[in-house]
């Protein structure tokens, strides 16, 4: 039991450090970009610039050399020209390029990214509401579709996409690539489930919640506490109770990974898997357990 407990907490930190590579890896290269591409720009400014003072350079040359022409006709040829000359002389304007700063604008606070991981994952929050036709009878969704709670079931329209066995509903956004991130106010309640299923999980009869059966997630409950829904489920011994559970996707990566959004601490990760197919977020909802979605701009 020792060493599967030294395994599983070895397991864990090189998931969460794997997590926060991957984070500071795509950082970097957003970073890379950002300031090339501000290279590029000067430096088409620059050359903007230096052609603009070629062109004005290569007018006054002609002119110079119209001058010095004239010079070498006669006193009365260049007397008769003179008044046109030296209008056309006196309408060239030197016009000086607009000065380029050439300190970078783009700064990158390193220290401050690596120790605040809310910031980090936050830069891939999504906007999630909940889908009406996937919800059980006994869910009870608010009108703007972000607070569901659990209670006597209601007379609902049929759907095909509805849950019939378990007490969940899904999120009406699809992620088929990239990261995305999103955030639950779970409060205090003492019963709820919540992370990501495939789109054609199971429905209408009793399964197990875990990744064979297309979902990610982790759960409480009264008997057993916070649970990751691995099979089998592994306990999650929290030091302290999250009422604000980040839920992070790598769609690319294949992680799963849940934070303790109160405290910016790592909760879990699942073990690397392989998606192919739309992913969405899911929850599960108890009596006396709702679940509040915050829109990003909410938590600003």
């Amino acid at each position: 039991m020792t060493h599967e407990n030294i395994e599983l907490r070895r397991q864990e930190i090189q998931s969460e450090f794997r997590t926060l590579h991957n984070f500071l890896d795509e950082e970097e290269r957003a970073y890379l970009w950002r300031l090339q591409n501000e290279k590029e720009k000067l430096l088409e400014r620059l050359q903007e610039g230096e052609a603009s003072l070629g062109k004005q350079s290569f007018e006054l040359e002609c002119h110079t050399m119209k001058l010095e022409k004239m010079c070498q006709e006669s006193v009365q040829n260049l007397l008769q020209g003179m008044k046109d000359t030296l209008k056309r002389h006196s309408d060239v304007e030197l016009k000086v390029p607009e000065a380029v700063s050439l300190v970078p604008q783009t700064v990158c606070n390193v220290s401050e990214l690596y120790c605040d991981v809310r910031k980090l994952i936050k830069r891939y929050q999504v906007s999630v509401t909940l889908d009406p036709d996937t919800a059980h009878c006994e869910l009870i969704l608010s009108a703007d579709r972000r607070r569901v709670t659990r209670g006597s079931p209601q007379k609902k329209h049929f759907s095909i996409k509805r849950f019939r066995a378990l007490p969940c509903v899904l999120g009406c956004e699809g992620f088929t690539s990239g990261r995305r991130y999103f955030e639950v106010d779970v409060g205090k309640g003492s019963g709820w489930a919540l992370g990501v299923c495939l789109e054609n999980v199971q429905r209408d009869r009793g399964m197990t919640p875990e990744p064979r059966s297309g979902i990610w997630a982790i759960r409480l409950c009264q008997n057993n506490g916070y649970m990751a829904l691995t099979s089998p489920p592994t306990p999650l011994p929290l030091k302290e109770r999250p009422l604000l559970v980040g839920v992070l996707l790598d769609y690319k990566t294949g992680l799963v990974s849940f934070y303790n959004m109160n405290t910016g601490s790592h909760i879990f990760t699942f073990p690397r898997a392989s998606f192919s197919e739309t992913l969405r977020p899911y929850f599960q909802v108890n009596h006396c357990s709702p679940l509040f979605l915050p829109s990003p701009l909410e938590l600003l």
